[in-house]
């Protein structure tokens, strides 16, 4: 999706809040990491660009306070490393006037909360990347967020909102000549048809994918075409052609966890 379009819902960051439930849970590290979170996005906030300037004393306010909070959060748990270091990440991008040192905080947080299925939470994370951040963003780290944008769409059932990320991404790819993540929108689409239930169409779709990756030479995305035609088949119910597509992404893929995802799959 667009930069331009993209707006949050509801309360920007609220649904960090909802760790907060009942009288008791208000205390609890998951709360407080909750609460963290909140805080720090919110810092981020400031730095939006359709937002009026915030004045230097205002700003270092709301960081002291906002610092204060997080860096308790810093040595109990991974989580709050994160979110520390976007409080932190987003006082040096206003003390320096740069706002893409902001983005390397983003990205880490979003990744430990998909990895996590804190789906929703990473969504919000991707959300402020690309609203405040935008079109500041480096050519690579705009195609890598709308594509980590759309993966976590899809991986929600959202369809509609994957294949519209999906295809920025692409679009954002091919204007960089970034052959590789362009070929991954594509694999991304595809595997967003699949999640449709349009397994055939998937197929096809993968079988072009594949093609194109080896005349790229661009093993990655081979490996992952021929896992997704894998799947595509096996829900087919056609496990004997499924079989030689799956050992092929085995063959391919370079790290062990992605070999045995493809055997798994």
């Amino acid at each position: 999706m667009p930069v331009s379009r993209l707006k949050f819902e509801s309360l920007p960051h609220a649904i960090f809040l909802q760790r907060v439930s009942g009288p008791e849970a208000a205390t609890t590290l998951e709360a407080r990491l909750g609460q963290g979170a909140f805080l720090a996005l919110r810092l981020v906030d400031l730095l939006a660009p359709d937002r009026a300037p915030v004045s230097k004393d205002a700003f270092h306010y709301q960081s002291v306070a906002t610092d204060r909070f997080c860096r308790e959060l810093r040595a109990v748990d991974t989580e709050g490393a994160h979110v520390h270091g976007i409080a932190e990440s987003a006082s040096d991008s206003y003390r320096l006037g740069d706002i893409q040192l902001i983005a390397p905080a983003l990205f880490a947080y979003a990744h430990f909360l998909e990895a996590e299925l804190r789906l929703e939470e990473a969504l919000d994370v991707l959300t402020t990347l690309l609203v405040v951040v935008g079109n500041r963003l480096s050519p690579t780290d705009a195609v890598a967020a709308q594509l980590r944008f759309a993966r976590v769409h899809r991986k929600l059932n959202r369809f509609d909102e994957a294949d519209a990320a999906y295809s920025e991404a692409g679009e954002l790819a091919t204007l960089a000549g970034d052959r590789y993540s362009a070929l991954l929108s594509r694999i991304g689409r595809a595997n967003t048809t699949l999640g449709r239930g349009n397994l055939a169409d998937a197929q096809r779709g993968l079988e072009g994918i594949l093609a194109d990756a080896r005349a790229a030479g661009e093993r990655d995305v081979e490996a992952r075409a021929e896992q997704g035609i894998a799947a595509a088949f096996y829900y087919m119910g056609q496990s004997a052609e499924a079989i030689p597509h799956a050992w092929h992404a085995f063959e391919l893929y370079e790290e062990e966890d992605s070999q045995l995802r493809a055997l798994g799959d």
